[in-house]
């Protein structure tokens, strides 16, 4: 997918820190920039991790910026965000986050990929957190009134994110994530019996690991054979954290046996699914579920939540569990360790799943969306147009980043 003439993509992944945001980011924009060589991509990123990952990359400029509060952030992007498109004269602006600025010069294609900004679903969060959200959703809401396109990564969240933000169906655009494979593949194929089990991912409420721990617990009382379970991945939740560790050490001595490991750097975390005998993701929220395509690369058989996007993304190549019930967690974990025949079946309706995930082929599809908007939509916005925009609007920004501030200083001082 080439454009007709070279153009300028600002590409603003300010908001994103680890996790997801990460691996999309490292892995979409040195394809985008390889599918379109005379093209210009500027971007825009807030972590070192993140510059140092994308240094280097043929016509792509990292704009590194400082580390800053989210009152900061969201006056950044509305203010001077419009700025630096208008003086590069930015063909599109692409946000890899939920928020976009009101006002822009060009195009605006939007990613909401974060599913706690937009599910009405009862969580448990502390209050300080319930307001916050209640001003992302404002923000977000205001982004998706703005921008030309809103990509989702899974049909399903286009479903009902689009539906709960009431977006016309002409907005939405699905485009999956992808996973090179090959780069993935274990040095010894197939389903290995001497490892551990595995869940790797962000932690967040949501992710379900209290209720992963309880139904370790509960297999290993059956099975004192079962292998020790390795949980990967960054805080993002500290309260939810201490609910973790609170969980592991009232199982009293199995606790031994459960390892919450943190955050991985991304190139070392193919390393503990090579290590893995089986794979669980008890989410019950997500908007698309990455490790699932990297479990299956990786020949791990999967145990997953049995919810609509893990069926969307892993069809029959994993088995299913109800993430809200320990007993059916236990269950569906005890046949994936000890049922050879699911094993081997899995591993390889795994290998024929993420064929049909690549990072070339969402790339392709990204920049189908981009050559859409920008050579056969309607032209771009006069540059007179930036910072003018609806005052009700803008007060409505205002008073939502004030209030994601706010909590987030109760949040600390707490």
């Amino acid at each position: 997918m080439e454009f007709s003439k070279a153009r300028r993509i600002l590409i603003d992944g300010s908001m994103a820190r680890g996790g997801g945001g990460y691996t999309y980011l490292v892995n979409i924009v040195p394809r985008l920039a390889a599918l379109a060589p005379e093209s210009k991509f500027r971007v825009l990123v807030r972590t070192d991790r993140l510059a140092k990952a994308l240094a280097g990359v043929p016509n792509v400029e990292v704009l590194a910026l400082p580390p800053v509060g989210l009152f900061d952030r969201f006056r950044f992007l509305h203010t001077q965000v419009p700025r630096l498109a208008e003086e590069w004269r930015a063909d599109l602006y692409f946000s890899v986050g939920e928020y976009s600025p009101i006002r822009m010069p060009c195009p605006v294609v939007a990613a909401f990929r974060n599913p706690n900004v937009f599910t009405k679903m009862n969580q448990g969060w502390p209050l300080y957190q319930k307001f916050r959200l209640a001003a992302l959703r404002a923000l977000s809401w205001l982004s998706a009134k703005r921008a030309d396109r809103i990509m989702f990564v899974s049909q399903d969240s286009a479903d009902w994110i689009g539906d709960e933000m009431g977006l016309d169906q002409n907005a939405r655009v699905v485009v999956h994530h992808g996973i090179d494979a090959e780069g993935w593949r274990p040095e010894t194929p197939g389903p290995r019996r001497d490892g551990v089990i595995l869940s790797v991912s962000s932690v967040y409420r949501y992710k379900n690991y209290v209720r992963l721990i309880e139904a370790y617990a509960d297999l290993v009382r059956r099975r004192p054979e079962t292998p020790d379970l390795v949980i990967v991945g960054d805080d993002q939740d500290p309260v939810y954290q201490k609910e973790m560790v609170a969980a592991r050490e009232a199982v009293g001595d199995v606790a031994e046996c459960i390892h919450l490991v943190g955050e991985v750097a991304y190139e070392r975390v193919k390393e503990y699914y090579h290590s893995a005998s089986l794979f669980v993701f008890p989410s019950y929220l997500e908007t698309f579920g990455h490790p699932l395509l990297e479990a299956m690369a990786c020949d791990v058989p999967v145990v997953a939540a049995d919810i609509g996007v893990f069926r969307e993304i892993a069809g029959d190549a994993a088995l299913y569990a109800d993430p809200y019930k320990v007993d059916s967690l236990a269950t569906a974990m005890e046949e994936g360790l000890t049922s050879n025949e699911h094993r081997s079946v899995m591993v390889e309706r795994g290998r024929k799943c993420v064929e049909h995930f690549s990072w070339d082929r969402s790339t392709t599809r990204l920049l189908g969306v981009f050559r859409e908007l920008i050579e056969v939509k309607a032209p771009v916005a006069e540059p007179s147009r930036i910072g003018a925009g609806d005052p009700r609007r803008i007060r409505q920004v205002a008073v939502a980043a004030s209030l994601a501030t706010t909590t987030g200083a109760i949040r600390r001082q707490g």
